[in-house]
Formats: structure tokens, sequence, C-alpha cells
């Protein structure tokens, strides 16, 4: 049954409204005393953004809260970026070579596999502590006392106080990997916007979007990041699958690794997830218009993928990996491997022995078990094998 909630239509005047881009603009300067934004390809994307969440939203006062201080991070972060560029031209001459673009559908088990590349410190992943504050670049020798990690702890506690359940649904610590959606958060191009609160209007142009610039400057603040610390870049969000042509174009060697798992689960942990993250921010906490999200998100993905994946391979060979959620999970020394040979590389024996701490000390359920049931939000097993059923034969996917 979906919950009791104010309907979409009454929108306009049951939620919180944002202001409008200048103030937000403004407010970004003010704070960082920087002016140059480097480029306006930012602005559509954040104008549509505001637009969808006054009319489609429902936001109620944490919500605006937050969402405004994700709004000031991405414009301070840009400001930043640019003006440390202007500083360090020689930053944009360097290479990246083979990084690895983890792009799974969402719930397909992307997370465990990001961080336990990231035990192995010959990767470099996106960790949340640089992510949320990107300038200074981070450095090898204060990698790990570098001081926003500790003011990342705090921000990740208030996470918790803020989203009960959480992490029951998502792995996210300080000094652990995010996803690019820190760093696609800069033009606000990002499907966290869409994640967290009800906003189809920018949903539906997201996703119809020409994504070649948007990784272009993706690539820009990994160079700015890569600038004095070393090692493989690894990268992560479920976006990937929309950006692959980008990806390839901006990054001819990247390696990609596709996670498959059985849609149901997909689309089961994905509404829950979501429920968890809307529900303090939004008035509209109906279960029903989540499940409707997720499924036109997934048909979208998963459309995305079907067409330029065989053309894609075609031109990079070898360059793509297919991973199945439950095998992985029961063993993922073997997929390991293949990733590291198609990256042109091999598993340290250091590397292989802190994976296998990870893996040691992060068993499924850690953190409280994540239950859910597709029946809550309105969804039929029938139409997920009606929408889904070839991708389910394809890749022989166990729906149990």
């Amino acid at each position: 049954m979906a919950d009791e909630t104010t309907s979409p239509s009454n929108a306009a005047t049951s939620g919180e409204q944002v202001s409008d881009i200048s103030t937000y603009l403004n407010r970004a300067k003010k704070e960082t005393g920087l002016d140059d934004f480097g480029g306006d390809e930012f602005i559509e994307p954040l104008e549509r953004i505001i637009d969808a969440l006054n009319r489609e939203a429902v936001l109620n006062p944490a919500g605006k809260f937050q969402v405004e201080m994700l709004f000031a991070k991405g414009l301070e972060n840009r400001l930043r970026v640019e003006n440390y560029i202007r500083e360090n031209p020689d930053v944009l001459d360097q290479k990246i070579h083979a990084p690895i673009f983890i792009s799974g559908l969402p719930r397909t088990g992307t997370t465990a596999l990001h961080h336990l590349l990231n035990a192995d410190n010959a990767n470099h992943t996106l960790r949340l502590w640089e992510g949320n504050e990107l300038i200074p670049p981070p450095e090898d020798d204060t990698y790990l006392s570098d001081p926003r990690i500790e003011k990342t702890k705090q921000n990740v506690a208030m996470t918790d106080q803020f989203m009960p359940g959480f992490f029951k649904t998502h792995l996210m610590e300080a000094e652990a990997p995010d996803e690019c959606h820190l760093l696609f958060g800069q033009n606000f191009m990002s499907v966290q916007y869409s994640a967290q609160y009800h906003i189809p209007s920018y949903a539906n142009w997201l996703y119809q979007q020409d994504l070649t610039d948007s990784y272009a400057y993706h690539k820009r603040q990994m160079q700015v990041l890569q600038h004095k610390k070393s090692g493989r870049w690894v990268l992560k969000t479920p976006y990937h699958q929309l950006g692959l042509p980008a990806i390839l174009t901006n990054h001819p060697t990247a390696i990609i690794v596709q996670t498959h798992r059985a849609p149901m689960k997909i689309i089961a942990s994905g509404c829950s997830f979501s429920k968890v993250v809307r529900t303090p921010s939004s008035h509209l906490n109906d279960n029903h218009i989540i499940g409707r999200d997720w499924m036109d998100m997934l048909q979208i993905y998963s459309r995305a993928f079907e067409k330029n994946r065989p053309t894609l391979e075609s031109k990079h060979p070898g360059q793509f990996i297919d991973i199945q959620h439950d095998q992985f999970i029961q063993n993922p020394w073997p997929d390991l491997e293949k990733i590291y040979a198609a990256a042109g590389a091999s598993i340290s024996e250091e590397g292989k022995a802190h994976m296998q701490a990870w893996l040691d000390n992060n068993q499924q359920g850690k953190h409280g078990k994540h239950e859910y049931d597709i029946a809550d939000y309105g969804i039929e097993q029938s139409e997920i094998d009606d929408l889904f059923g070839d991708y389910i034969q394809r890749y022989q996917l166990n729906m149990s």
C-alpha cells in the first residue's frame, strides 16, 4: 500500500521553495572570494533542478536545507577547481591511462566492488573526504592524515541521524570510496538529485543529454585530483550506464566493468534505498511514486546499455568486463583478476592481502539487514519479466 501523502499536483503550494539561481551563485562567490566558474554549461542543469524541486519534490524544511548544501558544495568546489587550474595550468597536461569505470545498474554490487578495489593501494578511488572538498588536491604523503578526513567523519555521523537506516542500504565512510556524483555535482548533471528527490522533469531531461562535455569536465577534475596523488583510477556510479560513449570519447583506454543482477532484486533494493533517502527531505513519501521512478530509470539505463555496448565493444575490444552479482559475492577473485588483466596489471601480494582483509571485515549485513519487497512499491513480478526478460535471459540471471 502507498503511504498517505501529499499529491504531486500540490507541490507548488505545499513544498518548501528553493531560491533562484543567482542566490546560489552569489553565495558561492562570497564564500570563496572567487568569481570564475570556468564556463556556463552548468547553468541550465542547475536551473532545471531548481525548477523541478519547486514544482515536483514537495520539499520539507530539512530537504530544502539539504539541497541548498549540495548546491553550495558544487558551486564552491567548481570555483576552487578553476582557480587551482589557473594557478597550475600543467594539470591539464596529465595523462590518464586505463581508468576503471564501474558502470553496472544500481544495486548490483557496484559499491562492494568499488570498496574492494579501493583496498589495494595501487588504485586511486574518489574517497568521500576528497570528493567533498576537491581543493587542495590530495597528496600521497598526507593521504591518510588529511584534516578533511576528520571533518568528513563528523558529516557522516550527521547523515546517520538525518537518514535512519541509511547505512543498511549503502556503505559510506569518510576514508572509503564514494560515487562520481561528487564530481558530476560541479556541473549539476547528476542522478544524485533524481535519486534523492522526486523530480521527473529533470530526470527525463538528463537522460536525453549528450554527456560528452559533462565527462570532459569530469576528466578535468580527475586531472586535478591526481596532480599530487598516484594510483590507477577506479570510479563508480550507475550514471556511467548512460555515459559509455562519452567515457570512451574522453578516455579511449578505459576499462568498463558491467555488473549484473536480477532486475527484481535491483528494483526492490533501489526502491528501499530511495525510501530511506527521500523520507527525511520531502512530504511526498508515496511508495508507488518511488516504484515508478525506479522502473522508469532502469528501463532507460538498460536501453542505453543495449544500444551502445555492441558498437563500443567492437571499437574497444577487451575493454568490457561482465560480472554476475551472485557469483561475485561467492568468490570475487576470478572477476578481480579479469579486471586487472584488462587494465594491463596484476594483483600484487600486498594488494590481495588488503582486499582479503576488507572482505573479512565487511561481510554482507554488517550494518544490519536491508529488507525490501517490490510489492510494497506497486510493482508486479510479471511487469519486470515483460520489460527485462531479454536482459534476464542474456545474462542468465537467477531470479530467486
